[in-house]
């Protein structure tokens, strides 16, 4: 009988001790689960594309993509992207005599905007106001003047406002830049140090339209003349939970723009046959409405 009692007081212990030992290995699964969906990795997708045809050519082409993820105590985003517009008019030409001929066209468009980008940037937040930026970028644009761009950049900033609805953030550093040109500028040193400000803003407008704007201001520490502004709009407006259409604007400002070639002339128009450098435009402007994949 004592056996009998002690074996239902065991087996008593022993279902009363799986159930809760089930259940804390529930309750850590589930909590490493949440872990893990917290430092998940967040993208988005961005693709824009316009072709026309007939009198004119017009083939422009957009892909862009964002990768974000906590690490470290802090926040890792990635950017890439690239923008191409090829444009040309269709030729004709009449083959034969005038009272009997046969037209032939042919259209050969050819580039005339290119931008390639990648950016790579490190926040961590020190407390909820004070924060460290780093972070590197490559950009190619041959119409702005430049085969490549290598910057980086480390610093820190600070939050001016954070709600569920609006943000608001500064950010001031160091940079070191190396800029490869389309024609050499013996005036000017493809390498040098710099000092950024950057702020940027964010508005949630309703819960399915999101308004963002950032502004750059980049000094050449070697060259006071040589100030850089970006500055980058955009509306986006969602469609589903997965898909959204973006508008955007960025006005990109150099001080000192690049040099390209320019045929000479006489004064009455007359082409003297040879060739002088120019500075470029010292404003870009790109529009884009791009659909963008969140996954």
């Amino acid at each position: 009988m004592r056996f009998l009692a002690r074996l239902c007081v065991a087996l008593g212990l022993t279902l009363g001790f799986v159930p809760s030992l089930a259940s804390g290995l529930v309750q850590e699964d589930q909590a490493q689960e949440a872990e893990e969906a917290d430092n998940a990795w967040e993208y988005s997708a961005e693709l824009s594309l316009l072709f026309t045809s007939g009198n004119s050519t017009v083939r422009t082409f957009g892909l862009g993509g964002t990768a974000r993820r906590e690490w470290a105590g802090g926040e890792l985003s990635l950017r890439t992207g690239g923008l191409r517009t090829e444009s040309g008019t269709t030729r004709r030409i009449a083959i034969g005599t005038e009272e009997s001929f046969t037209v032939t066209s042919a259209s050969d468009p050819e580039p005339t905007a290119e931008n390639y980008f990648a950016r790579g940037e490190f926040e961590r937040s020190f407390s909820d106001y004070v924060h460290m930026t780093t972070g590197a970028g490559w950009e190619r644009n041959t119409f702005a003047g430049f085969e490549s761009r290598l910057s980086l950049v480390g610093g820190i900033g600070n939050m001016w406002i954070e709600t569920e609805t609006t943000r608001l953030k500064s950010d001031y550093g160091i940079t070191f830049t190396a800029q490869n040109d389309v024609i050499d500028d013996p005036d000017k040193s493809s390498a040098f140090a710099g000092v950024r400000v950057a702020t940027s803003f964010r508005r949630q407008l309703s819960p399915t339209a999101d308004l963002e704007s950032t502004l750059t201001l980049d000094e050449n520490l070697t060259d006071a003349a040589d100030v850089r502004a970006d500055l980058a709009n955009s509306l986006s407006l969602d469609i589903n939970s997965s898909l959204a259409v973006k508008t955007g604007l960025r006005l990109v400002w150099d001080n000192v723009p690049a040099l390209t070639r320019a045929p000479l002339e006489q004064p009455a128009g007359t082409p003297t046959g040879e060739m002088v450098l120019v500075p470029r435009h010292k404003l870009d402007s790109t529009l884009t409405i791009a659909l963008v994949a969140n996954f």
